[in-house]
């Protein structure tokens, strides 16, 4: 009968499992963390922007905003911090949360440590007065 049919008892293949499947395990987690994250951050990208361009076309004051960007960038109990900036020719929304809140395993702590932030900055829709 061929050798590879038969029974192989010497061990190496056990060796060899025990070494790479937590360097598989590791990468595997690291990669859905990353998703999660990614994913995440993405809509809190999505959220500002809405929230910027909402503010900037002076749909909504400062205090509105902030509400509204909380409502809809809220993570299971996790609420962002959200700053809203109302300047004279633009408008910068600053949302924060928490890396625990995003990312399962807390893997890529050391990437990118405890917070995912996001910055958005729109310019200000111009006011037509009609000559009276």
């Amino acid at each position: 009968m061929p050798r590879i049919f038969q029974k192989d008892e010497d061990g190496s293949v056990t060796i060899e499992f025990v070494l790479w499947v937590p360097f598989f395990a590791i990468f595997l987690l690291f990669a859905v963390d990353a998703t999660l994250v990614f994913m995440r951050q993405s809509q809190m990208w999505q959220i500002s922007r809405e929230t910027a361009r909402i503010v900037s076309r002076y749909g909504m004051d400062e205090v509105t905003a902030e509400t509204f960007a909380k409502a809809y960038g809220t993570v299971g109990s996790t609420t962002p911090t959200v700053d809203v900036i109302l300047g004279t020719a633009e408008v910068s929304v600053d949302m924060q949360l928490p890396l625990a809140a995003l990312a399962p395993f807390g893997i890529l702590k050391f990437a990118v440590g405890d917070k995912v932030a996001v910055h958005v900055t729109h310019a200000m829709e111009p006011i037509f007065v009609e000559p009276s």
